[in-house]
């Protein structure tokens, strides 16, 4: 399994010498040449000089914001702040960039040099040099010369964890004060980009999500919420050197670089020879500061075994920039200021600690820029350079740095490209499209095809997307496109899950790999994903086969808006051709890009209403509801007397309630319910076991390790629930179904192969030797009459696997109308 790595101390210095001086690895020979790019003229239009001022709005007092008892700044105190610096000279640029999940402001702000706007313009010309043709870059003397080298400050994500917007204030005050030739120079050949709190519902209410409940540092590649939106633009907008995410509250404090397992995608090599003599600069500095709290500090990769505090999944904010070729950076503050026991003098003397922590990572950043402008410059259009020219992977020998060996070695091999088909070979145009914004969005680049094409022996359809992985952003592009792989025998411990996400599996649409070749097509590029949708002639009944959370808010819409829509046994449904109908699924086409089909002739099928939802669960279930266009009503064992009305047809259970423990008032509304044949459709260990303690469904369900996550390969009946879903499921602690009851019937299985890619034990109990060929969706009809799915894949899974969602929503239409 894993190598435990030597803890000895190093010095700075000594890695410095060890990395720096090392000549360039050994580049495999290309897998073509580096493609010439064309000398069109960018468009400059919106660029404008510096400083960009604005007049940020002031939010009223609010005595209740949890900063104050710990000493930082109150929310309603940062506009404020930052007028102020903005009105002190020339150097600061403060902006609402942006909305919170709760409505407050998301403040970006920018420190440097004043530009005109021709300097300014100039700076954007060679930022997107250093991306498009990253050759010259590597030899333009004036680019090296004159390129202000960004740094990037991502503060507060996590709301309980103030201490980083407090230093960033303090250095951008600093800075915009500071009348030194050493802060003028500084400023003229570095911009510092601050989000200056990326959280501020946490901030005020004191809680590590934002108001909608999501956990930001978890959302970098499904960009749910709108403060992980702003840092993904500013990450990708900024293209910094170094991306420094300031935490807290772990002691001594942690910094990266990480322990394996290490993303598949990155050049690393690039990375880690910066990453981590920088790391032990920021240690150096940390003792500086005197405290007895910061004499040492935690470098997972040096100091913790494989799996601990690793980089593996891009969903943090670090290992998302570092695929965007920044060297970047956790940094969690050593002292904790909430404890309940702590009096009112030690909270401010540990958040001052903390303040004084983040600040010595930001500065001592900004020094590791300087010192090592050339090299750092280099090695970020080296990734792109290498991406361009199709080149495999680095083979990194061990000791490369002090520390590196065969644990750290986690590499992929770059097909040539990837076709996204639209029409016949496409499964969901929705999908497809969604998932062509997630690239685009995210720093990839995508083309069309202007006529129909055949590749790997296959035909596409004119409009389809191809994705040349010869381009700079590769790693990103590839991380989010391909299978991912196995780490099961190669790791016993993650940080955290999941251990492989694919959107090009999880995301619905269906992406075809092409290992060898490119396309011989002409491509234009393109900037966004389009799902046209398509609508029969004629007057005949048109059928829709519900493979996409859009296709479930179509149905939704036309329920709501009175349509007869009735559900098959496959689970598609058929809306009657009269001219309204029509008329209404026309402009559903046009809303949502949904495809409707001539419906099958002489159909049958039960005609549904609209159904409203009751759930137990989290805001994954609150959100993937609404995706799919239901009602939704918010349920606890504590309100079912008063929340699980008649107006209720289905029950989503997604958390753990016992039954015995109900008052009987909520009892009796869960029993009447049941009576009138509520359905019931429910999620993991808590929805099998809410079904067996109501006495529903008889089935035994077996949880794998928490640890388990990842995409599984399912085999599906083909049932109401599982007919046209996909090969791929995605897992978090997966759960099979075994002992079925009378009338259990199985609508998918665990593959006999379960697990294809990600962490899974293969033995034991939980493993995926008990798990293979086992049942991870079961349906039935309970002795009282009501209609219950039983899910053992996650399919609300922070709204991450959209591919699965359309199975929910035709699960919860069956248990409404049988």
């Amino acid at each position: 399994m894993f190598v435990r790595r030597t803890t000895a101390r190093l010095t700075a210095t000594a890695v410095a010498a060890t990395v720096l001086s090392t000549a360039a690895l050994t580049a495999p020979a290309a897998a073509s040449a580096l493609p010439t790019v064309p000398p069109t003229a960018p468009d400059l239009s919106d660029i404008r000089g510096f400083p960009q001022r604005s007049v940020l709005s002031v939010w009223p007092d609010n005595p209740a914001d949890a900063s104050i008892p710990i000493g930082v700044i109150p929310y309603d105190d940062i506009a404020p702040k930052l007028n102020a610096l903005q009105a002190a000279g020339d150097r600061v640029s403060a902006r609402v960039a942006g909305r919170s999940a709760g409505g407050y402001d998301l403040y970006a702000v920018t420190v440097t040099a004043p530009e005109t706007r021709a300097q300014a313009r100039q700076q954007e010309i060679w930022k997107r040099e250093i991306e498009d043709d990253p050759v010259r870059a590597q030899r333009d003397r004036a680019l090296l010369a004159g390129y202000k080298t960004p740094l990037f400050v991502n503060a507060n994500i996590h709301g309980n964890e103030w201490e980083g917007t407090d230093a960033a204030l303090r250095v951008i005050e600093q800075l915009a004060t500071d009348t030194s030739a050493e802060t003028a120079q500084l400023l003229t050949r570095n911009r510092l980009v601050f989000n200056i709190t990326s959280n501020p519902d946490g901030r005020v209410a004191g809680t590590r999500a934002n108001a909608a409940g999501y956990d930001l540092n978890r959302d970098l590649t499904i960009v749910s919420q709108p403060e992980t939106n702003l840092i993904r633009e500013l990450i990708v907008d900024t293209k910094p050197i170094i991306t420094l995410d300031l935490h807290g509250y772990v002691s001594p404090t942690l910094l990266h670089p990480s322990t394996p397992p290490h993303n598949v995608n990155n050049e690393y090599d690039l990375y880690i020879k910066h990453g981590l003599p920088n790391a032990l600069a920021i240690e150096a500095g940390l003792r500086d500061l005197g405290y007895p709290e910061t004499q040492r500090a935690r470098i997972p990769f040096r100091d913790d075994e494989p799996g601990v505090w690793d980089d593996f999944p891009p969903i943090y904010v670090p290992s998302f920039a570092m695929l965007q070729s920044s060297i970047p950076y956790t940094i969690e503050a050593p002292l904790n200021p909430r404890g309940g026991n702590l009096t009112p003098e030690e909270r401010v003397r540990r958040s001052g600690i903390n303040t004084d922590v983040h600040e010595v990572a930001i500065r001592t950043s900004l020094r590791y820029i300087q010192e090592h402008r050339a090299e750092v410059l280099h090695d970020q259009a080296e990734v792109y350079r290498r991406g361009w020219a199709g080149e495999p992977l680095r083979d990194i020998p061990d000791g490369y740095v002090p520390g590196w060996g065969p644990e750290d070695d986690y590499r992929t091999t770059f097909p040539r490209a990837y076709v996204i088909p639209t029409g016949t070979g496409q499964r969901s145009e929705p999908a497809a499209a969604r998932l062509v914004d997630l690239l685009i969005g995210s720093g990839g680049r995508v083309w069309r095809a202007t006529k129909s094409f055949t590749a790997d022996g296959r035909r596409y359809d004119a409009g389809s997307y191809v994705v040349d992985l010869h381009q700079p952003k590769r790693g990103l592009v590839n991380s989010l496109l391909e299978p991912g792989v196995d780490i099961t025998e190669r790791v016993d411990d993650l940080y955290a899950g999941p251990a492989a996400w694919s959107q090009g599996l999880t995301w619905g649409a269906t992406v075809d790999t092409l290992w060898d070749e490119l396309p011989q097509v002409r491509l234009e590029r393109t900037y966004d994903g389009r799902a046209d949708g398509d609508l029969p002639p004629g007057n005949g009944d048109l059928r829709l086969d519900p493979r996409d959370a859009a296709d479930l808010l179509t149905v939704n819409s036309l329920l709501a808006k009175g349509v007869a829509v009735h559900r098959l046994a496959d689970g598609s449904v058929v809306v009657p051709g009269t001219p309204t109908n029509r008329r209404l699924a026309r402009a559903e086409v046009r809303a949502n890009g949904v495809t409707f089909e001539r419906a099958p002739a002489r159909w049958r099928g039960v005609r549904l209403d609209r159904v409203v939802v009751g759930y137990l669960g989290t805001a994954e279930e609150r959100d993937t509801l609404a995706d799919l266009g239901f009602e939704a009503r918010a349920l606890t064992a504590a309100t079912l007397s008063t929340t699980l009305t008649a107006e209720v047809d289905v029950l989503l259970v997604a958390g753990a309630v016992t039954l015995a423990n109900l008052t009987p008032e909520n009892r009796a509304a869960l029993d009447a319910f049941l009576a009138r044949g509520g359905g019931v459709v429910g999620l993991g260990t808590p929805g099998a076991g809410f079904s067996n303690a109501a006495g529903l469904l008889s089935v035994t369900a077996t949880a794998g390790p928490s640890l388990a996550s990842g995409v599984a390969n399912v085999v599906n009946a083909g049932g109401p629930v599982s007919t046209s879903a996909a090969a791929q499921a995605f897992i978090s602690q997966p759960v099979w179904f075994t002992n079925l009851g009378a009338g259990v019937a199985v609508e998918q299985s665990y593959a006999a192969d379960p697990l294809l890619s990600g962490w899974w034990a293969v033995d034991g109990a939980g493993g995926q030797g008990a798990a293979a060929g086992q049942a991870s969706i079961v349906r039935g009809v309970s002795a009282g009459g009501s209609g219950v799915v039983l899910f053992g894949t996650d399919p609300t899974f922070r709204l991450h696997p959209k591919g699965l969602q359309a199975q929910l929503g035709r699960a919860l239409l069956w248990t409404a109308e049988r």
